[in-house]
């Protein structure tokens, strides 16, 4: 392993011969103030960081100016393959069109395997990249990246950049722009993002959405006044959303923004919002009635997550069913309201908890949304939103969810519970 500051190489050995040469102990004369000489590897560390910060900068400024080569500017001019990726990265950055976006410098990694991939010179790091989508996000989101740099001829030059996706967070370096060329459609209040050429398809979702917006707007009664960032890409794992693997029922996922990552400033980091990724088998079949559900997600995210599921995802089905009830009448709804309560209610012992909701076998949605309908009946939607809130904000351990339910509704969840085994709805 070897740091390079201009064209000086230094390998761990000249490290350790500086550290021994070093003094333990500094004697300072009377009135002496000369500060001491930083070592050779110190100097090198921080040209190396200034460096790498220069070509950060660039990297960004070359997004907002529209310049491809300044872009590609610091990337190995050897690798044919890696600069054909930044070339698609380039294009995806610039037609989404970043309000703000910055790159800086994390903390330093080591993988041995890397190291001997690329060489003495490798400089393994994990980046925070801060960006802000215009009227999607309301306030700038980060999220993190690995780039491995590497020094050719005294220039420091990215030589790739998913060595450490692995040891990365969920979602990380699977953006919407990360994945293959796109194409972004929008309408007044949503961004649409497809395959490049699936055009028709991003309209049907632009058309979609902005009727899904209009159903949340007259069902839920936050006036959310942002934007919907729509994920339509024919690849099973796109930000956290894991079509593949765990989730392969589920038509779509609205996954959290945040403004501080998870362990950068807190332990749960700060939700700025939620964009919500579509199923690739399912992009046939997106229609406002999903898209009012996941949007209801979108629409509460920034409140701060802490609300349990079953209300969660109650609300976002109550949503979505009084779209439903609107275009169908109250037959529909009623119908699936005496399935939830002779199938559902019996399959379940309590209501649904968070472990294992989105595992559990039993139709968790319909008695979640079984649960929110009979609090709204109780105690009217607006005092139901507001418990909402409460919920998102403060609701962080089961005491405190407990709390807010009996002040809001006299009700805790176990009372709930057993009220919604003796509910009978009226007819």
């Amino acid at each position: 392993m070897a740091l390079v500051s201009g064209g000086v190489l230094y390998t761990v050995e000249d490290r350790e011969r500086d550290a021994r040469a070093r003094p333990s102990a500094t004697v300072t004369l009377p009135g002496a103030t000369q500060a001491p000489k930083p070592s050779k590897t110190a100097a090198a560390i921080a040209a190396r960081r200034v460096a790498i910060d220069t070509i950060l900068i660039r990297r960004a400024q070359a997004v907002q100016t529209v310049n491809e080569a300044l872009f590609l500017q610091d990337v190995d001019p050897a690798d044919r393959a890696l600069r054909a990726e930044q070339k698609v990265l380039f294009a995806n950055l610039v037609e989404i069109g970043f309000t703000e976006l910055g790159y800086s410098q994390a903390e330093e990694r080591f993988d041995p395997a890397v190291a001997e991939s690329h060489g003495r010179t490798t400089y393994l790091v994990r980046i925070l990249m801060r960006y802000q989508i215009p009227k999607v996000d309301l306030t700038p989101v980060t999220t993190e990246l690995g780039y491995t740099f590497i020094n050719v001829r005294g220039r420091w030059v990215l030589t790739d950049d998913d060595d450490l996706d692995k040891d990365l967070g969920p979602g990380a370096h699977q953006e919407a722009w990360d994945l293959g060329r796109i194409e972004v459609l929008r309408g007044p209040r949503v961004l649409a993002v497809v395959e490049k050429g699936d055009t028709e398809r991003g309209r049907t979702i632009v058309s979609e959405a902005t009727e899904a917006l209009d159903q949340v707007t007259t069902y839920w009664p936050r006036r959310w006044r942002g934007s919907v960032f729509v994920i339509a890409l024919d690849e099973t794992d796109v930000r956290d959303a894991r079509f593949a693997d765990e989730d392969i029922e589920s038509a779509a996922s609205a996954g959290s923004t945040f403004s501080s990552l998870p362990g950068q400033d807190t332990a749960d980091g700060t939700v700025a919002g939620a964009y919500i990724v579509i199923n690739p088998n399912e992009r046939d079949r997106v229609d406002e009635i999903l898209l009012a559900h996941e949007i209801t997600h979108v629409a509460t995210a920034d409140l701060g997550g802490y609300e349990p599921l079953w209300l969660a995802e109650g609300a976002a089905e109550y949503v979505s069913w009084r779209g439903i009830e609107a275009v169908s009448g109250p037959g529909e709804v009623g119908k699936w309201e005496e399935e939830v309560i002779d199938e559902a209610l019996p399959a379940l012992a309590a209501l649904p908890s968070d472990a294992g909701f989105y595992q559990n076998n039993a139709d968790v949605y319909g008695v979640s949304w079984l649960a929110v309908r009979f609090l709204v009946q109780r105690l009217g939607l607006a005092k139901v939103a507001e418990l909402y809130e409460d919920m998102a904000r403060h609701g962080i351990d089961q005491a405190s969810r407990d709390r807010i339910l009996l002040s809001r509704s006299g009700l805790t969840e176990a009372t709930l519970w057993t009220s919604l085994k003796s509910y009978r709805p009226r007819r």
